[in-house]
Formats: structure tokens, sequence, C-alpha cells
């Protein structure tokens, strides 16, 4: 009887290649052991190793090629991506500085390892080095890196990386990461010049720059790009549908909504629950809390996408008794909540003050074991900041090993917004000394920080820094920043002076800034000088007429707070009710002062 014949090279490839368990690769990683040809050649170990990759087992891929007599680039780079996968990021590195000669596939390995790792300036440093090695990037070198970028700098020399490289414009896939680059260090503009900059779009250009724009407000190009992408014959996905739903929210005009709505009812896309979500989520947000509830219950299986949703609609509403029994419920039935489910649940109940509402989610954050988690560590931190409990958001943020630009970001916000000045401009410096980048949102809460401590040398110098050494230059929101800084220091001239030559395009809203600020240093002839001003620039404003309404009856001049009334009036204006709420038994109630009952007041009045 004739010997079966011996498989070939590309036989036993062909079988590696298609290995769909560590069984059945492990049984022919023996059959190669036994036969001596697992390194004659080299070939079969790296598709060994690869399937080993695949699979999910890169120890086993490891140990493979460390064996090899005469590894090749093919054999150091698969071993490098499984000491990547293995998560041991100084053994690949070892490896990576070792390797006679780098290719792309090796620097692109790397880089997503440094990034996996939440080491972005290891891996922006890293393409710097590949480019000046003289190696030629790939569309793929360019999304990788792109995802690492959070400062508006680096970005743009990325972008610039690109356009040298003919990636920017011919490659859809790099043209998408930077629109998402962009729209992510808050470049919208940018974002939508490379948008339309594009040779082609594809489905995920036009869900991203519908995205661009729903984050800008501009809701109106939303709807345009959605009509546009029927007449360029691509069809509309799930996500396209769920961002056109999300911008209809808090939209003027709410027929847009129930048109979308309509018809995904007609089409019978609520059974998708990417959509169904978007669905829930515009129906909680415009005060429709019952039909979300209705379509919820319709459902015929949830996920954990539809559950997400309809949790965050509860505490959105301010029903959390609802929102944690949902939360139970999903856990009962084997759906987990989100990160991101945690963090909205956490900010409403911090909005809306419901301090044991906040402690019993972290609470089961905490049996599920999740505290770990760098979105919802990121959502206590801000909760427990905005409920004055500071010593819970330090205990949290200290326990985080690795902290990203959002955390810093939200703790020193947290601690500014609480009169921790100084502590919080700690916080700023130990952030640096991390080698975390700052952002525009760090400079927002530094200069809070130093106009709680009255630091206003300290304020302007921070300006200045971030712009020279960052490169990040201060917007509306910074120097209305300023402006209360000066203001809260009693240096009111300097402060309207300054909001005449910086902030000419919101300057009304500046103004009631310092105008807040000389009723408070009661400095009515500022007050007064700032309040008429105000009524020139914008006369249908209620505020400089109250004030100086207020400012005349304070002195008894009547008939110049009487001439102040009428021209309130004359002018259209009327005066801005405040409300308050409070939660009890679950249930939060809103009321305005013109709403308040006085019980007892006949009791307290008689006589």
């Amino acid at each position: 009887m004739p010997p079966p014949p011996v498989p070939t090279i590309s036989t036993l490839s062909a079988l590696l290649a298609g290995c769909a368990s560590l069984s059945t690769t492990a049984a022919l990683h023996a059959h190669l052991l036994k036969s001596s040809r697992l390194f004659r050649p080299v070939f079969l170990a790296n598709c060994l190793a690869a399937a080993y990759c695949r699979l999910g087992a890169a120890p086993s891929a490891v140990a493979v090629l460390r064996h090899a007599p005469e590894p090749n680039i093919f054999s150091r780079n698969i071993l490098l991506g499984a000491m990547l996968k293995s998560r041991d990021l100084l053994s690949a590195r070892r490896l990576f500085d070792e390797m006679p000669d780098r290719d792309a596939v090796a620097y692109n390995s790397m880089m997503s390892g440094y990034i996996d790792g939440g080491r972005n300036n290891e891996a922006l440093s890293l393409v710097w080095t590949m480019l000046e090695a003289g190696v030629r990037p790939s569309g793929f070198t360019f999304s990788i890196i792109l995802s690492a970028v959070r400062v508006a700098r680096h970005g743009v020399q990325v972008h610039a990386a690109a356009v040298r490289h003919c990636f920017a414009h011919q490659n859809s896939v790099v043209g998408n990461a930077l629109i998402n680059m962009y729209r992510r260090v808050g470049l919208l503009e940018y974002a939508v010049q490379v948008f339309w900059s594009m040779n082609g779009h594809d489905i995920v250009s036009w869900n991203s720059v519908m995205s661009v724009y729903r984050d800008d407000g501009q809701r109106r190009q939303v709807f345009e790009c959605f009509r546009m992408i029927r007449s360029h014959g691509l069809f509309f996905d799930e996500c396209s549908l769920s961002t056109v739903l999300s911008a209809c929210i808090d939209a003027e005009d709410s027929s847009k909504g129930d048109q979308l709505l309509t018809h995904c009812v007609k089409m019978g896309l609520l059974r998708n629950s990417l959509i169904c979500s978007a669905v829930i989520g515009l129906l909680c947000a415009s005060d429709r809390l019952a039909d979300a509830v209705y379509l919820f219950k319709g459902m015929a299986t949830w996920d954990s996408e539809t559950c997400n949703a309809m949790i965050s609609g509860y505490a959105r509403n301010g029903l959390m008794e609802q929102a944690l029994g949902l939360f139970t419920m999903a856990l009962q039935n084997g759906i987990l909540p989100t990160g991101f489910t945690f963090a909205s649940a956490l900010r409403w109940s911090s909005c809306f003050g419901l301090v044991e509402q906040g402690t019993q989610i972290h609470a089961l954050i905490f049996k599920l074991g999740l505290e770990d988690d760098l979105i919802i560590a990121t959502a206590l931190v801000d909760m427990y900041c905005k409920l004055a409990s500071l010593k819970h958001a330090k205990k949290i943020f200290s326990r985080v090993s690795f902290k990203d630009l959002v955390l810093w970001n939200t703790m020193i916000i947290g601690l500014s917004h609480n009169g921790r000045g100084k502590e919080a401009l700690q916080v700023f410096r130990q952030m640096l000394k991390c080698n975390i980048q700052p952002d525009r949102i760090t400079l927002s809460g530094v200069l809070s920080a130093c106009s709680f401590e009255g630091l206003v040398n300290e304020g302007i110098k921070m300006v200045s820094l971030f712009e020279d050494k960052y490169h990040i230059v201060p917007g509306v929101e910074h120097y209305t920043c300023v402006v209360d800084m000066l203001s809260r220091a009693g240096m009111l001239g300097e402060a309207v002076d300054f909001v005449e030559s910086k902030l000419q395009k919101c300057i009304v809203a500046a103004l009631s800034n310092v105008l807040e600020a000389s009723l408070i240093k009661r400095d009515f002839r500022m007050a007064e000088l700032i309040a008429e001003k105000m009524t020139k620039l914008k006369p249908r404003s209620s505020l400089p007429y109250v004030v100086l309404a207020q400012s005349y009856g304070a002195r008894c001049k009547w008939e110049s707070m009487a001439r102040m009334w009428r021209s309130m009036e004359d002018q259209g204006s009327k005066e801005v009710q405040e409300c308050s709420w409070i939660c009890t038994k679950n249930r939060i109630h809103v009321f305005t002062s013109e709403q308040i009952l006085h019980h007892g007041k006949e009791a307290t009045y008689a006589g």
C-alpha cells in the first residue's frame, strides 16, 4: 500500500488560514513539530503564529516565533503584533528597536499598541520618527495616528503630512479620519473643509460631516446633507438616520422629527436597535416620555442600545426611580448598561441635585466592578464635584491609574467651581508633569480657578502660555472668563475695556457679567453706565432696564425709575422669570416666584 501523500506547503498554509478553533490549530502545530517542518520554511511558522493571533492566543504565537532560527520581516511583524495583543508594550518596543529593517506595518503595529495603551504622545512621536527615517506611510498609518490626536496643533501637522503623501483628498479612509479628528479637537470648520475637498465621499464621510454640523448646531445643514446622500447615488444607513434624529432634538421646528419618525415606522426601521434608541432619545427630549415608554415596551426584544436610551430618557426627565428600576431589570436579563448609560444617569443626578440617587448608581457601579472604567470614573468625579462632595471626587480621581485629558479637565473644573482655585491649579501642574497636553477646556478651567482666587496676573499669564506654548488661541469662552476674573477683582473699568476690545460679537452678554459684578461691589455709578450702554446695544433686553430702575429706586429717583419701566414696556421687553426645582419622592417639581403660595400667610399677617 503506497504511503499517504505529504501535504504541500500551500496546503498546510491554507489549512492554517482556515483554522476556526484553537484545538484545530494546536493539532496542526503538533503535526508540524512531529514532521520537523515547522521552520522549513519559516513561512509555515509565520502562518501558524498568524492563526494563533487571529484566534486570540497571542502568547502561543510569541512562543512559536521566538524559536524561529531565521526570522524574516514578516516573522518579526507577526511577533510584534502578538506581543502587543498580549499588552507587553515593553518587550514589543524592545523587539521593534532591534528589528534590522522596519516597514510601515511594523510602525503601524507599534503605534496601534501605544494608542491602545493610552500612550498617545509616544504614538505621535513615533510617526515623526517614521517619516524622518524615510519609511513611506500608508493610508492606515494616518487613520491610526489621527485617532490619537487630542490637540489641534498636532492634528494640523498630521494633516499636512497626509497632504504631502497624497492621502488627504484621494483616500476616503484618511479623509474620514481627518473629519473625525477635527471634530474631536473642536475645529469644526476645518472638518467641513476637509469633507468638501475630498475627491469622493462614501456613506461614512456623509455621516461624519452630518455629525459635525449637528455638533455645531447647524441643523439645516444636517438635513441638507441627508437629502444629498440619495442624490449622490448612496443609501443612508442606521448611523445616518440616528444622526439626523439626534439633530431634531431641541429643534425649533419639530415637524422634521415627526416626518423622520413616520418614515421609520412606515419602513419598519424601528426593529434596528440603533435607530430605535435614537427615536427614544428624540421622544424623551421632546417631552413625549409616554410615547417613548410605549415604543420601548412594545419592542419584541431589548438590547443594550435601547435599554441605555430609555434609562437615559428616564434620568433626563428626573425619574430616577424608574431609571434605577430599568437598570436592575436589564441586569437581570443579562443586558449590561454601558459606560455611557451610567455617565448619562450620573450627569442628570448631579444636574437635579439628586444625591441619594447618584450614590445608589455609584453603589451599583461598585457592585459590577466598573469603577475602573474611564468614562464611568470621569462621570463619578463630575457628579460628586457638582454635588460639592469633593472628598469622594478626589478619592475616585486618585484611584484611576491612567487619567486621560477629559478626567484631568473634569477635576480641574470641579475644583474651580467649588471655590478651590489653588487646588485646581495644583492639579493642572500635576497634569503637565504627566505629559498630558492641555486643550481649550483646560484653559477654561484654569481661568475659572484664577478668577475664584483673584489671581488676575496669573490668569493673564495662562492665556499667553496656552497661546505661545500650546498654540491654543483663546475663544469667546476664555475671554469671558478673563472678564469675570477682572470683575471679581473689582477692576470694573478694565473689564469694560476688555469687553469692548475682545468681545464685540457678544458684547451684551459679556457686559451683563460686568453689570452683575458692579451690583455686587455696590458700584452703582458703573452699573448705570454699563446698563445705559446695554440699552443702546440691545434695547429689547430686560436686564439693563431692571437694573437701572432698581438703582434709581434705591436713591429715591422715582421719576427716573418710572421712565425706565415705561421704556422697557415700549421696547416690548419682558422681565425673565427664574425658576427653581426640588425633588421629593423621586419626583421633580419646578416652580417660579409667581407660583409660590405662602401657606399660613393669613396667620402670619393677621392683626
